[in-house]
């Protein structure tokens, strides 16, 4: 194994590619496509392909974790999801409020739309945390985390939008709850874990610091 090569280095690292072409395979709430690429090789010795790759076109999403300091505790959401219902025995998983990024939408606004959607909670002060991609060998889905602080005490009992047939239950969960449930493994969902592993190392001096960008008064 090499040493001190600077693809070894822990961070990502861009990559020269050609794209020959790129076509349509299914139009739906996330397109299907198939791209006929080309790549540099890793150890800079020519470049790989022709080859082709089939991709979900998903784009910019916004994931937010709304945490109430006062009750120390985070809201997380309950809805129906048919691929947990296909691998798992748990269709009724446990989230994060989290939506796509409408056309021409801020991110933050985004992420500001979907917290009262799925919980009817404003935030009262929000920021970008971290981006991370979820299964970018599947999907161009591009997260950006956001921490926003609410007050629980509006929390709606049920959510969602009917037009889109959501069936939400918000809930509020106790962070140091939270963290157990995820070290016990009684959670999977993948956003749900990393940030709920975030947050254990970093959320609350966040929040704190996001506290102070707002009079708590208000």
């Amino acid at each position: 194994m090499s040493r001190g090569h600077y693809r070894d280095q822990l961070t990502d690292q861009p990559l020269a590619f050609d794209v020959e072409s790129d076509t349509l395979l299914h139009g739906g709430f996330r397109d299907l496509r198939a791209t006929t690429l080309s790549h540099d090789r890793l150890d800079g010795e020519g470049r790989i392909g022709p080859v082709r790759r089939e991709y979900l076109a998903t784009g910019p999403v916004a994931i937010v974790i709304p945490y109430d300091p006062h009750l120390d505790a985070i809201v997380v959401i309950r809805q129906f999801r048919f691929a947990a219902a296909l691998q798992t025995a748990h269709a009724a998983a446990l989230e994060l409020p989290a939506g796509m990024v409408d056309p021409g939408e801020a991110v933050e606004a985004a992420a500001a739309r979907e917290l009262t959607e799925e919980t009817g909670l404003e935030p009262r002060a929000i920021e970008a945390c971290f981006r991370m991609l979820p299964t970018p060998g599947l999907t161009t889905e591009h997260a950006t985390i956001f921490l926003a602080i609410v007050d629980a005490g509006a929390l709606a009992d049920v959510a969602g939008n009917s037009h889109e047939h959501e069936d939400i239950r918000p809930i509020l969960a106790p962070v140091d709850d939270l963290v157990a449930a995820v070290d016990d493994g009684r959670v999977e969902n993948g956003y749900l874990i990393a940030c709920t592993h975030w947050f254990a190392r970093k959320g609350r001096a966040a929040a704190q610091a996001l506290l102070g960008t707002f009079d708590i008064r208000d």
